[in-house]
């Protein structure tokens, strides 16, 4: 599950699916009409994205349900066989089962039409893939910032405190699924690191009167 649906997100959340999933990069990626990765063309890194992996980034037209037929088949079958009548703890409990019902269920049952299990015609498709880049792309990178007297910096709807030290100096802000990163000026950096997540990014996280404990600097 992705914290949310930014275009920061949504990129971290295509390179997770193909390190951790695919481990090879597909010809092409196929999204629904999706804000986050661009309307009438692709947001600029969203294609800065499919240039470094040298992969289609392709939406499909408004209202065409017909154009991503599997996708739809495939989350009706979610709806009807994986939701009803469990109980999650919170949204990494949702994950965590989900991935180990399209293990042990989903992608193990042998389907009806194509008289194979998608575990295997995924291997097919694996292998005429292309390899991973020798180096990741880079996404998730705001501009750099100059650290205001409260000491907290803003991503998304959430701010998170950094070392009051730097304050008045320009730091860059990094986000991944992970963690908020937060790096100062080229010379002797600081780096600043918040746990995030979908828990942890659902809603705003003001300052509060009480001095919050400032990262280490490393």
């Amino acid at each position: 599950m992705l914290p949310s649906r930014t275009t920061d997100d949504l990129i971290a959340g295509m390179w997770q699916l193909i390190t951790r999933d695919f481990q090879a990069v597909p010809d092409r990626l196929v999204w629904d009409h999706e804000s986050g990765i661009g309307k009438a063309k692709l947001c600029e890194p969203v294609a800065a994205f499919g240039g470094a992996l040298g992969c289609r980034i392709v939406q499909t037209p408004p209202r065409d349900p017909e154009s991503k037929g599997i996708v739809e088949r495939t989350n009706g079958y979610m709806k009807r066989s994986f939701f009803p009548g469990r109980r999650f703890s919170d949204p990494v409990d949702v994950q965590a089962q989900l991935d180990e019902w399209f293990t042990t269920i989903a992608n193990a049952r042998v389907h009806t039409t194509l008289k194979a299990t998608p575990a295997d015609l995924f291997a097919a498709d694996q292998w005429a893939m292309r390899p991973l880049p020798p180096y990741p792309p880079v996404f998730g990178v705001r501009p750099a910032v100059r650290l205001p007297r409260n000491y907290y910096v803003t991503v998304d709807t959430n701010q998170y405190s950094v070392d009051p030290t730097f304050i008045d100096r320009l730091v860059t802000v990094r986000s991944t699924l992970d963690e908020i990163a937060v790096t100062g000026p080229p010379v002797n950096p600081p780096r600043c690191t918040h746990a995030t997540g979908a828990s942890t990014r659902s809603s705003p996280t003001p300052p509060t009167p009480k001095l919050p404990a400032p990262c280490a600097a490393t």
